[in-house]
């Protein structure tokens, strides 16, 4: 039977992130996607809706979850949109979410499916930095 991982994370800002990770963030925050990084043997989960016309957008990590098989982990992300006639800053915005984790026991080539609102976007595994 495959170890079970610890899989509690913690939403973080980009004040609170290694250097490494803060500048990841400033790429990445411009392009809808996911990643997954490894610093000091903190788990950081990047993800971003990329380039949005207006404020009202969010994203954020919702669960974290072994597969039941223990070959992988699903990361649920969640998008959230501003409602019709809402209003919102007319400014462009970057949405993005950083969640840290301890995945104690996790083998580095640990495939993690990021599922947008209940569909697969991607899978990755974590990239040392």
């Amino acid at each position: 039977m495959p170890e079970v991982f610890d899989l509690a994370f913690q939403s973080i800002t980009v004040f609170e992130v290694p250097p490494q990770i803060e500048k990841v963030v400033h790429k990445q925050k411009r392009e809808e996607g996911a990643a997954v990084y490894v610093v000091e043997d903190k788990v950081y989960i990047v993800a971003s809706r990329g380039e949005m016309p207006t404020g009202g957008y969010s994203i954020r990590v919702v669960g974290i979850e072994e597969e039941e098989d223990g070959r992988g982990v699903n990361v649920s992300v969640e998008y959230k949109d501003p409602k019709p006639g809402q209003m919102v800053a007319q400014v462009v915005t970057y949405p993005y979410a950083i969640v840290k984790t301890d995945l104690k026991g996790i083998p580095d080539d640990v495939p993690f499916r990021i599922l947008v609102d209940g569909t697969q976007r991607a899978v990755h595994t974590a990239q040392e930095l």
